[in-house]
């Protein structure tokens, strides 16, 4: 039996000169990471006044944006400007109408081609350029309908009816008008809009109320100041999202993926809390209801018209995160829709589609492949989605062209020689 003894050595405190060279060491290693950083974020910061500088910006709504004493607010008829869209920017124009279009042009008041009128809010505007945009993709689509796209950013029901009412007072005939309801409409209509008299005209909530945190704060300074800074924290806000993490706060009122105005679907949101934290004064089944009356005016008028309606419903981020297929917001425009509706179009199937390809271990790449980075459009890829749908709609349903609407004096002559055909032609 062997005995093997070792010896253990002990490390006693460095000595002092050591210690003191390795405390300096790390005071440089800090001081210079410190200068480092300081030095990236002054050049980020000159660089990005340069780069913000030279780009045209309208402001908080854009340029175009006028007061209306309809609709609270509109786009200026034949307007040109470069549109401003969280830190990307792209060519905006407006027809006689004031309606989005791909150059500003005079809109006659007839049209030889079956003439589609296109009501929404900021989806179906496009916050992107025209020919990316999915209203722009299904005109390019489509050369054998003209599409008048009256949607604006922030619009909703109501609006919808005013902006229907406008032309046809105006004369302006159309042969079917396609609505796109937004999640957001039912705040919009609860607490919002309000009307003003009984013409049906609206005017806008005087308060608002965000979400905000140190953070979000933190992060719309960042992504309005610091744009290489900004491209730093979407790297790692993208890998969080792609793996499935839904929480996304870049200053813009809360969590891209559970925002109030989007969360009704799936869970309780206030009724107390004044517009965008709340459903204040009419609450969330009041601001439906309102939906739905301003809808049923706008169907009764386009119904005494014989112009057909269709309805398009389409999901938010929040809602292919947390919701299902069948949404409450799908099923309350489709039932809306029994007996009105030429066509009622749900996108959520495609969307939740799209979805369950996400591999396993990306469970959020849906969102970064089809959904503007930190907001709740979707992107030029979720446009096309949304295009190749509608379009199938159309090729099932095909729109047509309504005979001309018989002046007075053609009745009249037409009643005097007895005959009820339009063509005034006896039997």
């Amino acid at each position: 039996m062997s005995i093997v003894q070792t010896s253990t050595i002990s490390v006693g405190p460095l000595p002092p000169r050591a210690g003191r060279q390795l405390r300096l060491k790390l005071a440089l290693f800090v001081a210079s990471l410190i200068f480092s950083v300081a030095g990236f974020v002054a050049f980020d910061y000159f660089y990005s006044a340069a780069i913000l500088g030279g780009a045209v910006s309208g402001g908080p709504h854009g340029f175009c944006f006028v007061r209306d004493p309809q609709r609270s607010f509109a786009f200026q008829p034949n307007c040109s400007c470069i549109r401003p869209w969280l830190g990307n920017s792209y060519a905006f124009n407006t027809n006689s109408l004031g309606f989005r279009d791909e150059r500003i042009r005079q809109v006659p008041l007839t049209s030889s081609q079956p003439r589609i009128l296109v009501l929404g809010d900021s989806a179906p505007e496009g916050m992107t350029s025209w020919q990316d945009s999915f209203i722009g993709r299904i005109a390019a689509n489509f050369p054998q309908y003209e599409f008048l796209n009256s949607s604006v950013e922030g619009y909703s029901p109501s609006n919808y009816l005013n902006t229907a009412r406008m032309l046809i007072n105006q004369g302006i005939q159309f042969d079917e008008a396609i609505v796109f309801i937004d999640i957001s409409d039912a705040q919009d209509e609860a607490a919002f809009f309000h009307d003003v008299g009984s013409s049906g005209a609206v005017m806008t909530a005087s308060q608002k109320s965000a979400k905000a945190n140190w953070y979000s704060n933190l992060r719309l300074w960042i992504n309005n100041q610091l744009l290489l800074t900004n491209d730093v924290f979407d790297f790692f806000e993208k890998g969080l999202v792609r793996f499935g993490w839904y929480h996304l706060e870049l200053g813009h009122g809360g969590n891209e993926f559970d925002l109030e105005r989007s969360a009704w679907t799936y869970r309780k949101v206030s009724d107390v809390d004044p517009y965008e934290t709340g459903y204040a004064p009419l609450g969330l089944e009041g601001g439906i209801r309102r939906e739905k009356e301003k809808m049923d005016l706008l169907w009764q008028e386009l119904k005494q018209r014989n112009i057909p309606i269709s309805v398009v419903v389409y999901p938010w981020p929040a809602q292919v995160a947390h919701d299902t297929a069948d949404s409450r917001q799908v099923r309350i425009w489709r039932d809306w829709c029994e007996g009105k509706c030429k066509r009622f179009v749900t996108l959520f199937p495609a969307f939740f589609a799209i979805k369950d390809q996400c591999p396993r271990t990306q469970p959020g790449c849906w969102y970064l492949s089809h959904f503007i980075f930190g907001d709740t459009h979707y992107n030029s890829a979720g446009d096309a989605v949304v295009a190749n749908v509608i379009g199938n709609a159309l090729l099932d349903s095909p729109a047509s062209k309504r005979p001309a609407p018989i002046s007075s004096q053609d009745a009249d002559s037409q009643s005097r020689n007895g005959s009820s055909d339009p063509s005034g032609v006896r039997p």
